[in-house]
């Protein structure tokens, strides 16, 4: 059995619905379960013994979503997508195995015998989302991950046959179906999934090493070499070394060799998860990622056993942090596009933090595939950055391509001890529409009390300007009289107060998208004014009032 992802996948992708749903392809992804599973494979993230009780209650929560299920062959239909994919991936039989850990009853394995064999039942024919490759990979982590629980019990041996040949086809579906390149981390995890089944399924020496290769070469082309993710989204980031970390240890618990290029990948990803956290311990808001479970990163960097600090740039990654004092800043500066389907056009956008404080954000993206949702939070403005007459500075098409956008964002950083840092970066995203390149540049004290910015349009196109600065939540603005400035108030005492050289500032209302649930209403701080043929150059500032 070749568990080696094909050679051509963009044309074993085409017509997914078609070929795939037909006979001759569940033949050829048929194949003899093994009489015994090695197992041997363990989770990273344990169940939740509270979840697992809810679940035999018929409660299936995901990420907000709460739906009452009785069986596993009839889904809601007004279940998002994300929930779809999350229960056919079946990380929730962890919280089954949880509680079955704690109770003297088999009710939790019982539930879980009977809701996994009607999935099977239900699922022997093609469907776009459960036969996803990535969510297949899923669906074989935590199936084997948990075999010791699935398979124990009354019905534990007649329901690891019907398991076992399930997860057989799984395996060998994903190594005809992988994703293309296009997709970034979709791909990287589908071709973990097969790693996993090479080991803990299988446990031949030529496919582990087969797969480990293909690994290898994906590892290669999407973790970037300052430790970045290809797709430039905080929470990808934290998938993917949660990724790595996994075939880690599950070659560590089969007393295998921890090949040096996973050691290297692991090493310079989890720095760069740190950079690109703010002091709450929550991601920040860049490409479509939310907040995060700050603990389960607080986790994840203490698994991958490294202590080294964040980069203050990341060059191939496209970020700069600025920190002094208690003030943070992460910056994008990098290109947009890429792999994924997440994009958004923020370059030159910036989030700032005080002490573990968040003041100046982007309006994030709940994950939401949903118009108008997904284009407005995506768009230049949502983000903290400069607008040319209300355009995004990226356009992209379906499926996550360029069609308009900057493709050349160059970015120089100098620092100071006793000065402070400068980043002085620049785009062309509004060239070919506006014959406009626009510059920033970020100047942080060293003491962190003074932010400096400029925002500098070189060109002669263009009707207006606006410079938006996204404030959290709790952040409270109030214009100074005459709307020459903004003071800002953090918590009860830290009061920021802003300033600019030219433009009219103005109070609107913003949201912030960066949690579960609907947006939370904010405000954001708003530079306007004409262009007249020669550019533009807005200086401003925020500077910490002293008490």
């Amino acid at each position: 059995m070749d568990l080696v992802p094909i050679k051509n996948p963009r044309k074993a992708n085409i017509e997914r619905g078609g070929f795939q749903a037909s006979a001759l392809y569940r033949w050829l992804v048929a194949g003899k379960a093994p009489s015994k599973i090695p197992g041997g494979l363990v989770l990273l993230w344990p169940g939740e013994m509270e979840r697992g009780r809810r679940l035999t209650q018929g409660q299936f929560e995901h990420r907000g979503e709460m739906f009452a299920l009785s069986i596993a062959t009839a889904l809601p239909e007004q279940a998002s997508e994300k929930w779809k994919r999350w229960f056919h991936g079946f990380s929730w039989v962890s919280d089954l195995s949880a509680l079955a850990s704690v109770e003297a009853s088999d009710d939790a394995r019982d539930f879980a015998h009977a809701r996994l064999s009607e999935w099977i039942e239900a699922n022997h024919h093609w469907d776009r989302i459960s036969w996803a490759p990535d969510v297949a990979a899923e669906r074989i982590t935590h199936w084997l991950g948990n075999w010791e629980f699935l398979s124990g019990g009354e019905h534990g041996r007649e329901f690891s046959r019907r398991a076992s040949k399930s997860l057989v086809r799984d395996a060998r579906h994903i190594s005809r179906s992988l994703p293309p390149e296009s997709a970034g981390f979709k791909r990287l995890h589908a071709i973990k999934g097969l790693v996993v089944a090479a080991h803990a399924l299988f446990g031949k020496a030529r496919i582990k090493a087969q797969t480990l290769r293909s690994f290898e070469a994906e590892i290669q082309a999407q973790v970037l070499p300052d430790g970045g993710h290809v797709e430039r989204n905080p929470e990808i980031q934290a998938a993917v070394l949660s990724d790595l970390i996994e075939v880690k240890n599950m070659l560590a618990a089969f007393g295998e060799d921890v090949p040096g290029w996973l050691q290297s990948a692991i090493d310079r990803t989890a720095p760069m998860l740190r950079m690109l956290r703010h002091p709450d311990g929550g991601a920040a808001l860049f490409n479509g990622a939310g907040v995060g479970d700050s603990g389960k990163f607080d986790q994840l960097l203490l698994f991958s056993g490294s202590a080294a600090a964040p980069p203050t740039g990341a060059p191939y990654a496209g970020f700069q942090r600025l920190s002094a004092g208690t003030t943070h800043i992460i910056m994008d500066t990098g290109n947009p596009g890429g792999p994924g389907s997440r994009h958004h056009a923020g370059t030159l956008s910036f989030e700032m933090s005080s002490h573990n404080q968040r003041m100046i954000v982007n309006c994030g993206d709940r994950g939401t595939t949903e118009e108008p949702w997904r284009s407005a939070l995506a768009a230049t403005a949502a983000h903290s950055t400069l607008v040319v007459n209300d355009t995004s500075s990226s356009g992209f098409i379906d499926g996550g391509g360029m069609r308009r956008g900057p493709f050349n964002v160059k970015c120089v950083r100098n620092q100071s001890d006793t000065d402070g840092i400068l980043v002085e970066a620049n785009h062309d995203g509004y060239a070919n529409v506006f014959g406009l390149t626009h510059h920033r540049a970020l100047f942080l004290s060293v003491d962190g009390e003074s932010l400096r910015g400029e925002d500098r349009l070189v060109g002669t196109g263009g009707e207006q300007f606006t410079i938006r600065f996204h404030l959290h939540p709790r952040a409270h603005a109030s214009l100074l009289s005459g709307g020459q400035g903004v003071l800002i108030k953090l918590g009860k005492k830290e009061l920021w107060r802003f300033q600019v050289s030219s433009g009219e500032v103005t109070l609107e209302e913003s949201i912030y998208a960066a949690t579960l649930g609907l947006p939370k209403h904010s405000e954001q701080i708003v530079v306007s004014g004409p262009l007249s043929g020669n550019g533009a150059l807005i200086k401003w500032a925020f500077l910490l009032e002293k008490a």
